[in-house]
């Protein structure tokens, strides 16, 4: 039976190019372009005799969004429902170890060729696993090194005023000077670096510097200072 195609892209050039490889696909019967993961609640296909069709979503990764709890739950909905094809955008391989977690099982790069593009939506179509060339590589690294990305994800996963916390460790400051920046006692900075020890699973302040240093949230900081603005993180404590 014939299946339709549903492309969810930002970059709307890159759909309009999808749908002219679905028109070249006899086992396809066309294909509805959508601006967002949300438009598909409620949406089905039919053909001309009103006869319920397959569906295949092909999405962009930065359609989901990863910071959200719910995302991952979407995601896992989603493919209970219809093939899925994923176009990976490669800015963080962390996103791609959540996609294949939760069952996402073909995943392509956005510059694939032409033929790669279209076995992908084939076995998506089937729902089997399928990962083009570049993406394969990238999950044989990945297998390689999960430790480091379950890692990376506990680190991430940190509140922002922990993340402060964190790299203000690393910059050897004292828990006394911390509680000065952000209007604390010290007693609940010492509170915060104890829960992080025990979500991190380290046993002491160096394994917490050595946990920043792994994830790459040091390097994030350096980078986005912005981001971890003391101005933000001060009365937002969890304890």
């Amino acid at each position: 039976m014939q299946s339709q195609v549903v492309i969810c892209d930002k970059q709307i050039v890159y759909a309009m190019g999808s749908s002219l490889l679905i028109k070249d696909n006899p086992q396809l019967m066309g294909y509805h372009i959508i601006k967002s993961i949300e438009e598909l609640n409620g949406y089905i296909a039919y053909d001309k005799t009103k006869q319920v069709l397959p569906m295949v979503l092909v999405v962009d990764s930065a359609m989901f969004h990863f910071g959200n709890p719910s995302t991952m739950r979407q995601i896992k909905e989603i493919k209970t429902r219809m093939g899925v094809m994923v176009i990976f955008n490669e800015q963080d391989e962390a996103h791609l170890y959540q996609l294949i977690d939760n069952g996402i099982s073909v995943i392509v790069a956005r510059n694939v060729s032409k033929q790669e593009w279209s076995k992908a939506l084939e076995m998506a179509r089937l729902q089997k696993i399928y990962f083009c060339n570049r993406i394969a590589d990238k999950v044989f690294n990945m297998v390689n090194c999960i430790d480091k990305i379950k890692l990376t994800e506990k680190v991430h996963q940190l509140h922002t005023y922990d993340k402060y916390i964190l790299v203000r460790i690393c910059e050897e400051a004292s828990s006394k000077q911390i509680a000065y920046e952000v209007g604390h006692s010290k007693r609940t900075i010492e509170g915060h670096r104890t829960k992080m020890m025990q979500q991190l699973e380290v046993k002491n302040l160096a394994g917490l510097v050595k946990m920043a240093f792994m994830s790459k949230l040091y390097d994030h900081y350096l980078e986005n200072p912005g981001l971890y603005d003391v101005t933000s993180c001060a009365k937002t404590s969890s304890l």
